[in-house]
């Protein structure tokens, strides 16, 4: 690992036999999470955390102090390659599950943004009146930065558009949570009239890779993850060839994941970055598309927000949530014990049911259907979110 050109080293590292290790997912973990415990865990300043990824398995995950702070590090090098400096004037289009459900923030969340110099708009759902005073909060604030969900943002940039509105430029937008296309990577440097750098990251490793300035490709933080790009079977990628990224985390002692698959496809760079940065270089990450749901009164609702519902729910294995129509939605789930019965969990399916109706509409039918398995798309990619509602 040393020998990827963050470190010079003298002595060639053999780590040819690392191959030979099974490949990681999020059931293994779930059937296994007590043996994937660290020994030393009771020593450490450590924290459950939970995803879903783009794979529709919900999982728990357990992080310490030192992967957070090597998180942190990362992002604060990610955000430098987009002229960003803390204390810089930061807008988050992002999601805000608490805004969506209670209606309004916590006093505490309210003061470190303020600290952090940071103004969050809600991605989670956006109306035609929302985005107009998106704009309008935009021209307010300034931002040096924007972060936010490629789809999100790209939404707003098609609004602003369509309006012709005027909006504050950035110095730079970052982009992540979703696959930016180039279209819709032209669009916002155009609606915004600034550079768009791209970033790869989850809730199980943190921040994977970003653009540079250059633009050429994603740059993979060595430091933290050690990334593969794997056929389906098993050999590793050529440059240029999507295949299925499998990444091994560096930092987080707590609960090692090692040879984890993490659900999303990815593309080696041809060569590196004319930056001169030595990190391994992505060529682009193709496999994480969220669908957007439309309601009848034709509210957009980011397809991440029902992905969120599903945290810290044990007894479900994988689901899928698919939008038939405006007032119809199906819940594909498969429970992740066969000796589980549905009827055992009708309360939290009361529950979820609630609050689909909440954000669509009270009127909307949502049925729970249990499966054996939910097979991915004919790419290959697992879908958590499918909406077949015409977007216009």
């Amino acid at each position: 690992l040393l020998n990827c050109g963050v470190i010079d080293i003298n002595e060639k590292v053999d780590i040819s036999h690392f191959h030979d290790i099974p490949l990681l997912d999020k059931i293994i973990i779930h059937e296994n999470m007590d043996t994937m415990k660290s020994d030393d865990l009771n020593q450490r300043q450590w924290f459950y955390n939970a995803s879903g990824g783009s794979t529709g398995e919900p999982v728990s995950l357990i992080q310490d102090k030192r992967y957070t702070e090597w998180s942190t590090a990362i992002k604060l090098l990610f955000d430098e390659w987009t002229s960003l400096s803390p204390g810089d004037k930061k807008m988050l289009l992002w999601g805000s599950k608490r805004d969506l459900l209670v209606g309004r923030e916590s006093p505490k969340s309210q003061i470190i943004k303020w600290l952090k110099n940071e103004c969050w708009l809600n991605a989670y759902q956006m109306t035609k009146q929302q985005m107009e005073m998106y704009v309008q909060k935009i021209n307010s604030f300034k931002p040096f930065n924007i972060l936010a969900y490629a789809d999100s943002i790209d939404e707003l940039a098609k609004f602003i558009e369509y309006k012709g509105l005027q909006v504050y430029s950035p110095v730079s937008i970052t982009t992540s949570a979703g696959t930016l296309f180039p279209g819709m990577k032209q669009r916002i440097e155009r609606v915004f009239g600034c550079p768009v750098f791209n970033r790869y990251g989850s809730r199980e490793v943190s921040d994977i890779a970003c653009e540079c300035e250059q633009h050429e490709g994603l740059h993979v933080s060595a430091l933290t993850s050690y990334i593969e790009i794997l056929r389906p079977d098993g050999a590793h990628a050529e440059p240029g060839e999507v295949g299925e990224v499998v990444v091994t985390s560096l930092v987080n002692y707590a609960m090692p994941l090692i040879r984890y698959r993490i659900g999303d496809l990815a593309a080696w760079g041809h060569k590196p970055c004319s930056c001169e940065r030595r990190w391994p270089l992505l060529k682009e990450v193709t496999g994480r598309v969220s669908d957007t749901f439309i309601t009848l009164e034709g509210v957009q609702v980011n397809g991440k927000y029902f992905h969120h519902l599903f945290y810290f729910r044990d007894w479900i294995r994988r689901f899928q949530i698919i939008q038939e129509d405006f007032d119809y939605i199906r819940v594909l789930i498969v429970l992740a014990d066969k000796k589980y019965r549905k009827e055992e969990f009708s309360d939290e399916l009361d529950e979820l049911r609630n609050k689909f109706q909440k954000i669509l509409s009270s009127r909307c039918r949502v049925e729970f259907e249990f499966m054996d398995d939910i097979p991915p798309t004919p790419s290959g990619k697992f879908m958590y979110t499918i909406s077949k509602v015409p977007k216009n």
